[in-house]
Parts: C-alpha cells; structure tokens; sequence
C-alpha cells in the first residue's frame, strides 16, 4: 500500500488535535516539524510536576541516575532489575545533591529557606554504619555459631543505635537482607579510603511509562539532573508562541525548585499543591496567565497557619478545598474567607461541634451571598450534634431528621443537612454541608411572576393579531 506524506497546511490542521505526549513524540524524531510544532497552540488536560520529573494526562516522565554494572558475572535480570537513583552521586558513589539552591532562568523558586544538603559521606555515617553491620552479624553468630572478618576498622560503639535490641527477633532473611544494604551503603566509603572508582557505568535515565507502553532512554552522565530536568521541560514547554492550556495542575511537592522554561506561560483551571506560603504563591504567579485567575478550584493539602491563606490566589479561588489534618483549629481561619465554595476534608481535633455552631452562626449574622456553600467532612458524632443545636433556634424554617433550613434575612436562607459518605460502612466519615439559598417562598413567588409575565405576553400578541 502507498504512503502519501501528510502535506504541511494538512499538518498544521492536524497536530493541535494530537494528544500532546503524541506530539512531542512526533516533534523529536521529525526534526524539521518541531517549530511547527511550538508555534501550534497546546493542550493539557492534567500537568503534574514531582521532583523527578512530570506527568501529561497520565503519561509519566522520570530522570534518574542509572548504574549500570561492568561484571560480566551479573545477570541481566538483576541488572535489569536495577532502577535508576533520584539522586547524582559523586566519583566514589556517594550520593549528591547539586543544585538544591541554584535557581536557574525561568525556574519558580518555593524554597522557603536555604536548603541544606545531606552529607551521607562523613566518618560519623560510617562508623554508625560499620556498627549496625557488625550487630547484625554477631545476631547470626550467636543463631548458627559462626564468624565472619570483616576489612572496616575498630569503630567506637555509639549508645544511640543497637542492632542487637532492633533487630533480635527479626527473621533470617530480613536480617541479610539488611546487611546486604549496609553492605552496599558502605561501598564509597571502602572507594574513597582506597581511591578507587565503583565498578559501573552511570547514565541519565528517562523513563515514560504510560497505559499503553514504557520506554527507557538513556545518555552520557555528564551533566546534573537538575539541569537534565531542566533540559526535558524547557523541550516540551519552551520557546512557544502562544500561552499553554492546562486544565488541571498539580504540585507534587514544597520547599523545592521548580524547573521551568523562560518566557512560557501556563492558562490553568484548577490547582492542587501542598504547604505553600504567600511567597510561594507570588512566584508561581509569574508562570501563569492573568486570565487563569480566580481559579475555579485550588486545593491545598497544609495545616492551620493563616499565612498560608493571605495571597490573593487563595482568597479568588472559586473553589477552595483544604485536605490535610491539622492540629491548630481550622474555623479562626475560615471564617476570614470569602471563596464561593469551601471544602473541609479532615476535621481539627480541637474543634468540638459547638464550634461549628457558632461558625454557622456566624455566616446567618454576616449574611453570605446566595450560592455559598461550605462543606467539611466529620465524625458523626459530631455532625449529628450540629443539627441538634441548629434546630433549637428561633430563626428555624424547615426541618427533617438529617436537614435545617435557617432563614438569613428576607432574601436569603440558609439549608444545613449531613450524610454518610459510604452508608453501608459502619465506620465511614460524614459529610456536613451548608449553603445560603433563596427561601422556597421567594422560589415560589418569582415562578408564578414569571408565569404571569409570560401569559401577559402571550394575550398581547393575540391582541395584536386581532388588531
């Protein structure tokens, strides 16, 4: 059969309507269409960055450092088997983070301090090492009644750690298996005391890993993975010409740099991040379009300090869904909100069903416009006890087992009821939910104005026909 070659007008009619991990797909092995390709409008239903890579509409794409080992004694399998470290490792194997602090152009910083890099290669480290290794070798001693020297030096015995207390009942095989890992760990250590290099080759690593297939693909350790991550976003999202429509972004991490192309700018709907702070929010604003604000949804997944919620991104947000426990009580810091939607999915441990009364009342006082809603999930103990309170009040005007609808003035009400999550579990969460409505009355009253209004249309245009 012959293949007739897609024309470029056919081409650029096509590839806004590809699925955009098709596309890159495409842009990469056709060289000569990816300017076509930037210059093409892009479309994102979900985005999701973590800090070893990133996820497009359920497609994975992760960095790593992969070993791949130069004894021909290994087996495939096990080398296969192996799976590439999120971390870069220095020239003995020692394990590094370069870069933590270095923000390049066009990267959205959430550091909210200076980020300390872990030193898993000091003397302290091995020898806390050496002595757990040799308090699980003396475990196995003492069950079969053999020694076994090892080339680590005499170490001081630190009281913080003992195998022997740790580890006594643990099985045969947990106990190797440990020591295999200790046995591993210690490796840089054995490589910088003899100067040696470690008997593997490292490569960079990708790997996509989606429904429908997975690829592996690897290059040259030469360069850091940051700067490889920063490679593979600026690859997908740099140098376009027009904005970048995501629907859905999620943040898959706090405190960390957000590798990020110059000069790209995202068109988002919703947001889903964890503890971030109002400097936080003001630097990822600079990667997205004015027109995505107010969000339709923000969810955040933080506890109780009201810093997090003084940005102006937070206060607009249509939707505002909190999904994180919290030892501070929630209710001081909702009541200064004002989004049209709040979700409450994790109830504070000090908050008692008399404070969420009183927050109700608070909304009946403030008079909140109508459409409102403020929804929290709790024990139904709880729950149960809201409503026995709310139906004592004077203000009452309807009302059933697991509903109150209270009037807020002569324009507005507001319905409270509650309902089980999963009612065939008997341990299932509730569900508390108010919103301001207009009264039935007032629902009432504009239908039969609107009957009237139409009928009165009507009779007037067969008069005029008559006429």
């Amino acid at each position: 059969m012959r293949v007739i070659p897609v024309q470029y007008e056919s081409l650029k009619a096509i590839l806004p309507y590809i699925e955009p991990n098709t596309r890159f797909q495409i842009s990469l092995r056709i060289p000569s269409i990816s300017s076509l390709e930037k210059r093409l409008s892009l479309k994102i239903v979900n985005l999701k960055f973590s800090k070893t890579g990133l996820e497009i509409n359920g497609a994975r794409y992760r960095l790593g450092v992969y070993c791949e080992i130069k004894d021909k004694k290994v087996s495939s399998e096990i080398q296969m088997s192996m799976l590439p470290m999120s971390h870069d490792i220095d020239e003995h194997g020692f394990t590094i983070s370069p870069g933590i602090n270095t923000v390049l152009p066009g990267d959205v910083d959430l550091r909210m301090e200076i980020l300390r890099n872990s030193q898993n290669d000091t003397d302290r480290r091995e020898r806390l090492l050496v002595q757990e290794l040799r308090g699980l070798k003396k475990i196995l001693a003492e069950r079969w009644e053999y020694t076994e020297q090892d080339e680590f030096p005499t170490v001081p015995s630190y009281p913080e750690y003992r195998a022997e207390i740790h580890w006594k009942e643990s099985s045969v095989r947990l106990i190797r298996d440990r020591i295999n890992s200790l046995q591993t760990a210690l490796e840089p250590f054995k490589h910088r005391r003899n100067n040696t290099k470690p008997p593997f080759t490292n490569w960079i690593q990708l790997t996509v890993t989606s429904q429908r297939r997975g690829l592996i693909q690897r290059i040259p350790y030469n360069k850091n993975l940051f700067v490889a991550m920063k490679m593979l976003i600026s690859t997908m999202f740099g140098k376009r010409s027009s904005i970048i429509s995501v629907k859905n972004v999620t943040i898959d991490f706090h405190n960390y740099i957000l590798r990020f192309p110059v000069e790209t700018k995202l068109r988002i709907q919703t947001l889903d991040l964890l503890s971030w702070n109002a400097s936080n929010f003001q630097e990822f604003s600079q990667i997205i379009d004015k027109s995505s604000f107010p969000l339709q949804q923000l969810t955040m997944k933080c506890s109780a300090h009201g810093s997090r919620f003084e940005h102006a991104i937070v206060k607009e947000a249509k939707s505002l869904i909190i999904n994180r426990i919290s030892r501070r009580p929630w209710i001081p810091i909702l009541r200064n909100l004002t989004n049209r939607h709040l979700y409450l999915k994790k109830q504070s441990r000090q908050e008692s069903h008399e404070d969420y009364v009183n927050f109700i009342s608070s909304w009946l006082e403030n008079g909140r416009p109508v459409g409102t809603s403020w929804t929290a999930i709790m024990k139904e103990e709880t729950v149960k006890r809201v409503l026995i309170d709310l139906k004592m009040r004077p203000d009452v005007v309807a009302v059933s087992d697991n509903y109150v609808e209270l009037r807020v003035n002569a324009s507005s009400s507001l319905q409270v009821f509650y309902k089980a999550l999963q009612p065939s579990d008997p341990y299932t969460k509730w569900l508390l939910n108010w919103r301001v409505v207009r009264p039935q009355c007032n629902q009432l009253e504009s239908l039969i104005l609107s009957v009237l209004l139409s009928t009165r249309t009507r009779v007037s245009d067969t008069n005029n026909v008559s006429l």
